[in-house]
């Protein structure tokens, strides 16, 4: 017999499959961080920022122009003065000489309002990646209850089949067949809920992009927590904290406006020299000039107090925003814990348990012991646990990134990418 044919046959029939796989498009966390990273319309504004902050450096490094002063006195006057006869003309240059290092005082403010830029940058960034993350997992979430409810509808058409046998057998009544068929209406409506909601994720998600991405299924394994570091080793990090980094940035951003607002209290001086020209004797000479403010007050001493002001304040935010930081890790850590043990309980003791009450449930059901309500009780015991282990270990990966955020350290493995 000739084989060919045949395989041709399986070939084409597989075809369809195949296609079917191919169209399935799946998100990987780390495409999801790194579009945000490069389609995120926040983050595109940043290179503008450091664009306009760069030009405001090389504007306050700039000095003072010279100036050209042109005076001409004794003009079209009368008798020996009339016309231009008796005309003094004056070619004078002037500097302006800035004192109390305003130069570099203005130079150094800039370059600390760059810095300043560049760790806000960073901070918005790590907000954004974070903000990803967690409707990535979100999405991931609804994706694993799809997953668990298919197998429930499984179950429930499986239990369907032998209540129907019985029915069939006369060993049950028709009033225990519609009452699984509700059940299985039931999970059919928990899908049409549940996808709907993975819907909503997967939109929420695409709000963070410019461009709309189109994709069908979340890469990865919601049950997969990595371990949390010790709670000593998240308080130390604090230190380095996105919000602590950028706080301190702006300490040394105020202490440079304060040199400068000094610097700006000091008086400058105007230094110029010229030739003076007399057109009624034709003679000409050389002139001098030299002046400055009388510095009765100091003009900017508004501004060196209100600098002073600004930063006793940010020392004494400093402070409390170090102990706010610890008291919230402290916090998340103890939440952190508390779910984590659920979480253990939940996959060690009770899904096991109630596995084997529902297979024990069903064959009570066949041989007649129990009800078709306690099978369904049965039922519902197992898929409540399965669940509510699907939303713990989803709310420990939402405590996880909150942490991340508060402390800038990177704690989920598949986060690190």
């Amino acid at each position: 017999m000739n084989k060919k044919p045949i395989m041709l046959v399986a070939l084409m029939c597989a075809l369809p499959a195949f296609s079917t796989l191919a169209n399935v498009k799946t998100l990987t966390l780390k495409q999801a961080l790194s579009n945000t990273e490069q389609q995120n319309p926040v983050l595109k504004r940043y290179p503008y920022h450091q664009k306009i902050l760069s030009a405001l450096k090389s504007q306050a490094a700039l000095s003072p122009n010279p100036v050209l002063n042109v005076e001409a006195e004794n003009l079209l006057g009368t008798n020996d003065a009339s016309g231009i006869q008796g005309a003094e003309i004056t070619l004078g240059l002037s500097q302006l000489i800035e004192l109390g290092d305003k130069r570099q005082s203005r130079i150094n403010y800039a370059t600390a309002n760059i810095k300043a830029q560049a760790i806000q940058y960073q901070n918005t960034r790590l907000a954004l990646l974070a903000t990803t993350a967690e409707r990535y997992y979100q999405g991931l979430k609804f994706q694993t209850l799809l997953s668990l409810n298919n197998e429930r509808k499984q179950v429930v058409t499986q239990a369907l089949k032998a209540i129907e046998q019985r029915a069939n057998a006369g060993a049950a009544s028709q009033a225990d067949v519609t009452r699984m068929r509700y059940a299985l209406s039931q999970v059919e409506l928990d899908k049409a809920v549940l996808n709907s909601e993975f819907e909503r994720a997967s939109l929420s998600l695409n709000e963070l992009w410019s461009e709309e991405q189109s994709y069908d299924t979340f890469a990865g394994n919601i049950n997969a927590i990595t371990a949390l570091k010790s709670a000593q080793a998240l308080l130390d990090a604090v230190n380095q904290a996105p919000e602590f980094a950028l706080l301190q940035q702006q300490y040394l951003q105020q202490t440079a406006n304060l040199t400068l607002q000094k610097a700006n209290g000091q008086t400058d001086i105007n230094i110029g020299g010229g030739v003076r020209y007399n057109q009624q004797s034709d003679s000409s000479s050389f002139v001098f000039s030299f002046s400055m403010p009388l510095q009765l007050s100091n003009s900017n001493s508004g501004n060196i107090t209100a600098a002073n002001n600004q930063l006793t304040l940010l020392s004494e935010q400093q402070g409390q925003l170090r102990i706010q930081l610890r008291q919230q890790v402290r916090t998340l850590y103890a939440y952190y814990q508390g779910l984590a043990n659920q979480a253990k309980l939940l996959s060690d003791q009770i899904i096991p348990q109630a596995q084997t009450l529902i297979e024990q449930s069903l064959k009570s059901y066949q041989r007649g012991q129990i009800s078709v309500l306690q099978l369904l009780d049965a039922q519902q015991v197992l898929f409540d646990s399965k669940r509510t282990l699907i939303t713990t270990h989803a709310e420990l990966y939402q405590v996880l990134l909150t942490l991340e955020r508060l402390t800038g350290q990177s704690l989920i493995e598949t986060h690190q990418s």
